[in-house]
């Protein structure tokens, strides 16, 4: 296990964050770095293109209502949810030796690897969470309530539980989930979390792209 989470070390440390911030009952879509520190350069906040978005799911008690999409950036939901969660095809994207283009493998020229790009983030405002989506998502079983307690999780795909997801927190490969899709994760600070799993499979049309990586985020609140 150890070995497989240093393969996929460098793609959880490149990669950028996406989370739903909230404030008073207004939720705002961010993309960039949730954290900048000396080791994490660049802006907090990198814009997105909002035509990436896809879908926005906003429960409440047992119902679940899709949302109208606004292509404006960035993403603000004015709806008061108890989960809310936005998909992203965020498109193709292909290294060559000139460096990576954000283009499909067909249309790249000298393609050395491509993939396309799926993204999504959920936020667990209140009460107890729940599978919303048809992709790759992780489920809060067990919040903690102060630093240093774990968060139980549960990651699905396609409505089912799946295992070997390698899971990122704090900039780092923490695990990857066990045969029933579970795995605990320690809190290890205040204010907002932002859990990662990433998940790749092979392209449907090798023509378009090698892989097809699929990346959730998870979102909620500890106090000190």
């Amino acid at each position: 296990m150890r070995v497989l989470i240093f393969v996929f070390l460098p793609l959880v440390l490149v990669a950028h964050d996406i989370w739903i911030d909230k404030t008073n009952e207004q939720y705002t879509l961010h993309y960039g770095h949730l954290h900048s520190n000396k080791e994490h350069l660049g802006h907090k906040n990198i814009p997105y293109n909002p035509k990436n978005i896809e879908q926005i799911l906003c429960k409440n008690d047992k119902n679940i209502k899709q949302l109208s999409i606004t292509k404006k950036y960035p993403l603000v939901v004015k709806k008061k949810c108890d989960l809310l969660y936005v998909a992203l095809d965020s498109g193709d994207f292909t290294k060559t030796p000139y460096g990576t283009k954000k283009l499909s493998k067909k249309q790249s020229k000298m393609p050395l690897k491509s993939w396309k790009s799926y993204e999504s983030v959920k936020r667990v405002e209140r009460g107890q969470d729940t599978l919303l989506s048809d992709g790759l998502e992780i489920v809060l079983l067990s919040r903690p309530q102060i630093i240093g307690k774990k968060a139980r999780l549960q990651i699905y795909y396609k409505k089912k539980p799946i295992s070997a997801v390698v899971v990122a927190y704090a900039d780092s490969a923490r695990g990857m989930s066990d045969a029933e899709g579970k795995i605990n994760i320690r809190v290890h600070h205040a204010g907002l979390q932002n859990i990662q799993a990433t998940l790749k499979k092979p392209c449907k049309d090798k023509t378009l792209c090698d892989e097809e990586i699929y990346t959730t985020t998870l979102n909620f609140e500890v106090m000190q």
